[in-house]
């Protein structure tokens, strides 16, 4: 599975990711923009934003994280975003 990068559109089109950050705790912030243009995120579609800001991690692969909770939610622009703290499960 390719890694997501800054800018890319899921296959379905409808997130994109628009920041990446790394804290000096290892985590990555990832900032996920659902292209639907709706206020509320239901539960699956939040779902799915935290499995695509997941693939924004350096050599990722299924079932390597160790969390990925939202740390911000806001609507601008028309549209949805979220931010996620994404961890890598210790080796």
């Amino acid at each position: 599975m390719a890694t997501a990068k800054l800018g890319d559109i899921s296959r379905n089109g409808l997130y994109q990711i628009t920041d990446t950050a790394w804290d000096s705790n290892g985590t990555m912030r990832v900032t996920v923009r659902e292209r639907i243009g709706e206020r509320e995120i239901p539960a699956n579609r939040l779902r799915a934003m935290r499995r695509y800001a997941r693939r924004a991690l350096p050599e990722y692969h299924e079932g390597q994280t160790r969390q990925s909770p939202v740390l911000r939610t806001w609507y601008a622009d028309g549209c949805s975003h979220v931010t996620f703290a994404v961890s890598r499960n210790e080796r």
